[in-house]
């Protein structure tokens, strides 16, 4: 392989781990939201609450990423 299809799979493997690091903090904030919601008959506020919770962690990993993907540069 050369130089040029190397850097397009790094660059695909960040976008991967990007994409993997929003999506399952979310889809876990909702799935407990929703479990805890169905537990206590609370209609759907725990699970608005950790989808934003979710969320916000989401975000917060892409930075970390992304700074530590700038760092080696």
């Amino acid at each position: 392989m050369d130089n040029r299809d190397m850097k397009f799979l790094k660059n695909l493997s960040l976008l991967t781990y990007i994409g993997l690091a929003m999506i399952i903090p979310i889809m876990a904030g909702f799935l407990l939201g929703n479990i805890i919601d169905r537990k206590i008959q609370s209609g759907n506020a725990f699970m608005i609450i950790f989808t934003m919770i979710g969320i916000a962690a989401s975000f917060f990993n892409v930075y970390k990423i992304i700074m530590k993907s700038m760092d080696k540069k």
